[in-house]
């Protein structure tokens, strides 16, 4: 029988109760494959000792039972350390806003789990469940908090860049949202100009702006647009919306297929209350061919 020992200070309890949830998974886990394998604790001066016993089954049980106990060390990194790291990330970027920290923490923390999901190439849990395995291996000690400070540096390498990105995705987050709820602000200030204005999307970005009576908005229907907007189809998305903020329409018809591209998306929420998603007319059949033609 082999007995591997990982520890952590007591200092911290709850880091012990994750780290002790992390191992009876794998437990249960290996008891499911019929690998005898059990966890003790014990306390040795300032640190707790968690015993994992292996039946003696043989080097492939053993084996077994090392992959097992590094899946547990990085679930407790991923659910105990990590969170802590996205903590300390958070305050620092944005030591302004302690009451909206733990939204930002969970979002950074969704962030970086639907990157890892759709980039299965980045691997950490089995790199980390590898280092383990193979430390192990040579030595039936681990000192866990020794261990991710001193020998996991190319994850910490990985997960600092994908903490910088998922905060730096998470400020351009904030500031578009300011900057929609200050649009929409000023869309709720605005007196009507024009009741109605056809968004004519063909794809690719490209726009035409018609009002009610079909004809084109030009720009002397629109204040603060620079260039008119009329006949020729263009793909500059910040027009789109300067046009419609100074034209002042009481209505905005979406004609798209594409109602998720951001431009679309921009301008529903902006002009909330004042969409109507077209479900199909000769506008939008001839946004279709124009599509197509392209």
């Amino acid at each position: 029988m082999t007995v591997y020992q990982l520890s952590l200070p007591d200092r911290v309890p709850e880091a012990v109760c994750h780290l002790w949830n992390c191992l009876d998974e794998q437990v249960v886990r290996m008891q499911f494959r019929g690998i005898a394998f059990r966890i003790r604790e014990e306390r040795i001066g300032s640190r707790v000792i968690f015993l994992c016993d292996d039946s003696g089954g043989g080097e492939a049980e053993s084996r077994e039972v090392r992959h097992g106990i590094g899946l547990a060390v990085a679930q407790y990194i991923r659910s105990y350390h990590e969170p802590h790291l996205v903590r300390d990330a958070v305050r620092k970027a944005f030591p302004f806003q302690p009451s909206g920290s733990d939204a930002a923490e969970k979002a950074v923390l969704s962030w970086i789990g639907k990157k890892r999901r759709r980039k299965p190439s980045l691997g950490l849990d089995w790199k980390i469940a590898g280092q383990v395995s193979g430390f192990l291996k040579e030595s039936r000690r681990l000192a866990v908090d020794g261990f991710i400070r001193f020998r996991l540096k190319g994850y910490h390498r990985v997960f600092s860049r994908l903490l910088e990105q998922a905060v730096r995705e998470y400020r351009l987050e904030q500031e578009y949202r300011e900057f929609i709820e200050l649009l929409r602000y000023f869309v709720s200030t605005q007196k009507t100009r024009i009741p109605v204005i056809h968004v004519l999307h063909f794809g690719k970005s490209r726009f035409h702006l018609m009002k009610g009576d079909g004809t084109p908005l030009r720009l002397k229907d629109v204040e603060g647009a620079v260039q008119e907007l009329g006949e020729h189809p263009f793909s500059r998305e910040d027009m789109i919306v300067s046009a419609l903020l100074s034209a002042a329409p009481e209505f905005v018809v979406l004609h798209t297929r594409q109602r998720e591209e951001t431009i679309i998306r921009t301008v529903r929420k902006i002009f909330e209350g004042r969409i109507v998603l077209c479900e199909g007319c000769p506008l939008c059949r001839e946004g279709a061919s124009r599509e197509t033609l392209d």
